[in-house]
């Protein structure tokens, strides 16, 4: 409760992505977003390893 608290301001905040550096806050300009990630053949292996790992470690609990 005490985090959802303390991070209740940040919601507001614009997100800004990696890629373009651009600021985006429709769920439309997100999924373009992720769209052009997809098209990036290094994206894809380090967003499956990601999974993987994160698969792995839930698991290993």
């Amino acid at each position: 409760m005490a985090r959802r608290l303390a991070n209740k301001g940040r919601r507001s905040i614009p997100k800004t992505t990696e890629l373009g550096r651009r600021k985006y806050s429709t769920n439309k300009e997100k999924i373009l977003e992720y769209q052009k990630r997809i098209k990036d053949d290094r994206y894809l292996e380090f967003a499956i390893d990601k999974i993987a790992s994160e698969l792995t470690h839930f698991l290993l609990k």
